[in-house]
């Protein structure tokens, strides 16, 4: 089902959705930090165990202290790295970052094809299930997701235990969490795969939270007074060194302990002041200021606070503040701290509520011009700036569900109240594209209901590219007919006529054309506007478009009889789709290529082809497309002799087209494949030129490889085709077959 486009035109810088980098980094180690010698030993212990879990409380040093053994025993065994994000919601983006910070890992998996080339529903099915073999094949691995309790979607969740249960004994996987995971982590532990360090475990000691305020930080406290915060604070080692760091400028520092309330949430109360006026103020505004943002950056931070040298702030604040946290290797990006991002959220929130929103737009606009999309959009809703955020979703939208991150979207318009998208026809627009790509028909259906009765369909240019809401709409219509093909041809030629040829959506307009006109056997227009589409997707980088027009192509050369055009067009479909990573998503590409091995004689050969096709095409659940593969599945299981499973498939297909408004050619080609199916055939009828002439060489001395050899087919083929003949003979042997066919007068 191909979609989209790979650029939007317009003046915005705009870079498509990808991987942050920063993500796939450990925490550096600083030198303050304290070595947690037991708990490393623990986790050393640990490298033959399917799980390690290390749960506790914010501000527990979990990130911490897997950072250090990352640091320590990384070229020991590869580690993969990710921090999880909010954005980690949608599975697809989950799965790209661990993609990649798999890839950094062990550079083996490059060969394994994404989660954002693949539809979102064979997400477990297709692209882990291959991830899963191919980690077979490599050595030990680790996988260390941080902040995992951040992961709050079902999906994404799900995927993770679908994955550690089925990964193979050589993978670790480390989760970092506040809060516990939806794991059978009894079975786990009781056979013995499982390692857990929790809270109790991560507290520090009376050493070693000595070892933190006096050595590190050189307090110079008393043993009694770090027995006391350490009784106080049960070992917590945010609320150790938010008191450090109280402590720092405080004459009577025995006075100020005996002060400490004992729970983390008085802890952090009573030391929010403290913390901060342990800096000057200008440290102060300037922490205060870039504490809205999740990333930090010298030039973000420099556009958000609206004055320069925030690079060297950063550099000096990471250096005197463990709670700033350096997330690359080259001192360019860092964050906050969860626990102290929300100590100055609230700190803002109480001396200047007024000032949040306009830095949160400070954050978007530097965002949007530097092409880091998500990251505006989400600003621009915490600064409660609706008409931004509607921009740029309705400008990018394509570029998010182009690499298969429907969710992203999705959550995106949820956030707005529904009075508001009801009255934006440009956001019922990508609400409709969306759903329709998710497959979720009734729902699109009410949406295009609600768009067909605004009577502001003409506005344009729209920022997605559409030269209007009417072209838009109609595009969206042929290209989900939902088994309707008069409609799809009546769309996708309105949609042809409102969209300049240069406009990058006009290709969809032209496959839409061609698709209709193959469906009601107007194979002279389906070849010229299929070859027009695949033309224009050329030019426009629509590596979709391309890729399923080619193998529309190629069975509309087959049906006009054009059998060395159907060959040539149906290999050209699969090479491209495997060179552009989308084997998982064109499943009409599979088709063209099983048809066309099938007309070769190579049944075998085409059947996975046609099954692996079906499962693509049902994900994306249009009729019409699925039906016609359907038939032509049943038509190669009848062949192959599975007359039961033929039968199935025939009456599955006849369902489908059944409940189509308008299926076209579909019913006439039911009706005569049936009788071949549904009848059982008399011994010696329908044998095919090819049958009749291996038929005659069985009568001869020569071997099954002999007679592949001189017909230039594979042995395989040629057993497939023997199984047939003896099928069509009701015979069971090769000299029953001769015997049979002698007695027809067949040879």
């Amino acid at each position: 089902m191909p979609t989209g486009q790979d650029s939007i035109s317009g003046g915005e810088l705009l870079l498509p959705p990808g991987i942050v980098l920063s993500k796939l980094f450990p925490p550096v180690v600083r030198p303050e930090t304290v070595r947690r010698t037991d708990l490393l030993a623990r986790l050393d212990a640990a490298a033959t165990k399917r799980l390690v879990l290390v749960a506790a409380p914010a501000g527990y040093g979990k990130s911490t202290l897997l950072g250090a053994w990352v640091a320590e025993r990384g070229a020991d065994r590869p580690v993969a790295w990710v921090t999880i994000d909010g954005g980690d919601d949608d599975p697809v983006v989950l799965w790209s970052h661990i993609f990649a910070a798999l890839r950094r890992a062990s550079p083996g998996l490059a060969k394994s094809v994404g989660p954002e080339a693949a539809n979102p529903s064979m997400l477990i099915d297709v692209v882990l299930r291959r991830l899963v073999n191919e980690l077979t094949e490599l050595p030990a691995l680790t996988l260390i997701l941080d902040d995992y309790h951040r992961l709050s979607s079902a999906g994404g969740r799900d995927s993770i235990a679908w994955f550690l249960k089925h990964a193979p004994p050589s993978f670790q996987l480390v989760l970092a969490t506040r809060t516990e995971p939806q794991f059978p982590l009894a079975a786990l532990r009781a056979h013995g795969e499982l390692c857990e360090l929790r809270a109790g475990a991560m507290a520090l000691s009376a050493d070693e939270a000595s070892a933190l305020l006096n050595d590190r930080l050189g307090l110079d406290l008393a043993p009694s007074d770090v027995a006391t915060l350490v009784a106080r604070t049960e070992g917590w080692p945010a609320g150790l060194y938010l008191a450090a760091l109280s402590m720092d400028q405080v004459e009577d520092r025995h006075e100020f302990i005996t002060r400490f309330e004992a729970s983390n949430r008085h802890v952090i109360d009573f030391l929010v002041d403290e913390v901060l006026e342990g800096f000057d103020q200008d440290m102060q505004e300037f922490m205060l200021r870039i504490g809205v943002l999740e990333r930090l950056s010298g030039p973000l931070c420099d556009a958000v606070t609206g004055e320069p040298g925030s690079s060297e702030r950063l550099e000096r604040l990471a250096q005197d503040n463990l709670f700033l946290i350096r997330l690359d290797d080259r001192a360019q990006w860092y964050r906050f701290h969860h626990l102290f991002a929300q100590l100055l959220a609230a700190e803002l929130h109480r001396r200047s509520p007024e000032l949040a929103p306009v830095l949160h737009q400070r954050a978007t606009a530097w965002h949007r011009a530097n092409g880091t999309i998500g990251e505006a959009v989400w600003h621009a809703f915490e600064g409660g700036d609706l008409d931004t955020a509607a921009e740029l979703i309705e400008a990018s939208w394509i570029h998010f569900t182009n690499a298969s991150q429907f969710r992203t979207v999705r959550d995106w318009l949820g956030r707005f109240p529904r009075s508001t998208l009801d009255a934006s026809v440009r956001l019922l627009l990508v609400e409709a594209w969306v759903l329709s790509l998710c497959g979720q028909e009734p729902e699109a259906g009410v949406v295009v209901a609600t768009i067909e009765d605004r009577d502001d369909l003409s506005l344009g240019p729209l920022r997605d590219g559409f030269a209007s809401g009417e072209s838009s709409l109609s595009t969206l219509k042929s290209i989900f007919p939902w088994g309707d093909v008069g409609s799809e041809l009546r769309c996708g030629r309105r949609a042809a006529e409102l969209e300049p040829r240069e406009s990058p959506w006009y290709p969809l307009s032209r496959y839409a054309i061609g698709l209709g006109s193959y469906f009601v056997g107007e194979l002279v227009e389906a070849e010229r506007s299929l070859k027009d589409a695949y033309a224009l997707g050329l030019v426009g980088r629509q590596w979709l478009v391309v890729g399923s027009s080619l193998a529309y192509r190629s069975l509309t050369a087959a049906e006009s009889g054009r059998l060395v055009d159907q060959h040539q067009l149906a290999e050209q479909a699969a090479a491209f789709a495997a060179d552009h990573g989308m084997e998982d998503v064109a499943g009409e590409v599979h088709v063209a290529l099983g048809v066309s091995l099938a007309a070769r004689g190579r049944l075998e050969d085409a059947l996975p082809l046609l099954e692996r096709g079906v499962r693509v095409l049902e994900s994306w659940a249009q009729p019409t497309e699925l039906a016609d593969a359907l038939l032509r599945l049943a038509h190669v299981l009848h062949s192959l002799g599975e007359v039961d499973r033929a039968g199935a498939v025939l009456a599955q297909a006849r369902s489908i087209v059944e409940s189509c408004p308008e299926p076209g050619t579909l019913p006439e080609r039911i009706a005569q494949l049936e009788p071949s199916i549904t009848d059982t055939p008399q011994a010696g009828e329908s044998l095919t030129v090819r049958e009749l002439e291996v038929l005659r060489l069985l009568a001869g001395p020569g071997s099954r490889r002999e007679i592949a050899a001189s017909l230039f087919v594979s042995l395989n083929t040629v057993r497939s085709q023997v199984r047939v003949i003896y099928r069509k003979l009701d015979v069971s042997s090769r000299a029953e077959a001769v015997t049979r066919a002698r007695s027809l007068g067949l040879i």
